[in-house]
């Protein structure tokens, strides 16, 4: 048996040192996928590092020139209350075909087909984005579960901007769960579905009842870390997914933190320095990344 994950790149590369760092414990391929455009169209250079390219590490950049779609003069946009499980195919076959940034996001996130040929049955595959980790410490409880359902997901800690700033909610599913899944490799090849299908539905709420959650939480979800140098980049990138063009701004970070809000999801800020911090973390030189101040 080995395990793969599977993940997209933008250009987070602390978030990426992390990642593969924790992947190291127990991850036998950690693939991850860059395209040459942002999801709003705009041309970027491919920004991984080539050094961190290994056995264990396998890079696949997209020339998405032809699988991404410039926006439409007139798009629809992301409406919590429309995006309901009775509903959630009606709405998501919509958003894609009427918001090219929507559309750009999922094939990337689709990108993750190229394993297909390479896993087998037996073995383990991670779908997650990459600021979202699983705990190494907790690999033989995952592993376990993993073959007990064949699909499963878990709950992360999330934090924002720094990685002791937890929000106290998340859109969607509570506790970030829905977004990470593990499945056999049986599972991977032969579900009737994407896999940002899978992580759209899930948010949703639509997969409840037929996809396992993991009891108490399995990792952590590290959002907009270095927020300073990458966040207005990144807002950038998604401005064609974006209705409110007021939250692309250079200052959104420092405003979150100075309001201890998360507007966009109604969510509130809070410090707590008591979390089981993963080993990639406490391992590594994270100066700077730790909110120091008060709130």
């Amino acid at each position: 048996m080995k395990i793969f994950e599977y993940c997209p790149f933008f250009n987070e590369h602390k978030i990426a040192s992390l990642k593969i760092k924790e992947a190291d414990y127990w991850i036998d391929e950690l693939h991850i996928c860059e395209a040459d455009k942002n999801f709003s169209y705009e041309d970027k250079p491919f920004q991984f590092d080539p050094a961190q390219v290994g056995a264990k590490v396998k890079y696949h950049p997209i020339h998405a020139g032809d699988l991404f779609r410039p926006a439409l003069p007139e798009q629809s946009y992301y409406h919590p209350d429309r995006c309901t499980p009775a509903q959630f195919d009606q709405w998501y076959w919509h958003l894609l075909t009427h918001n090219m940034g929507y559309h750009n996001e999922a094939m990337q996130r689709n990108y993750c087909g190229v394993l297909k040929d390479v896993v087998g049955d037996e073995d383990i595959i991670i779908l997650s984005d990459l600021d979202e980790f699983i705990d190494s410490r907790l690999a033989d409880k995952i592993i376990d579960e993993v073959k007990r359902h064949q699909v499963i997901t878990v709950k992360l800690h999330f934090s924002v901007f720094y990685l002791n700033l937890f929000s106290d909610k998340s859109h969607g599913i509570d506790d970030f769960s829905y977004r990470t899944y593990l499945m056999t490799g049986k599972y991977f090849r032969k579900m009737p579905f994407t896999g940002d299908y899978l992580r759209k539905k899930g948010i949703s709420g639509g997969l409840q009842q037929t996809v396992h959650c993991t009891e108490g939480f399995m990792g952590f979800h590290h959002s907009w870390l270095q927020h300073s140098t990458n966040a207005f980049t990144k807002l950038k990138a998604f401005e064609a997914n974006v209705q409110d063009k007021s939250l692309i701004r250079s200052d959104f970070a420092e405003q979150c933190i100075k309001d201890r809000r998360l507007p966009y999801i109604d969510a509130n800020l809070y410090v707590d320095n008591e979390k089981p911090f993963l080993r990639s973390v406490l391992e590594s030189e994270t100066s700077g990344l730790w909110f120091e101040g008060t709130l």
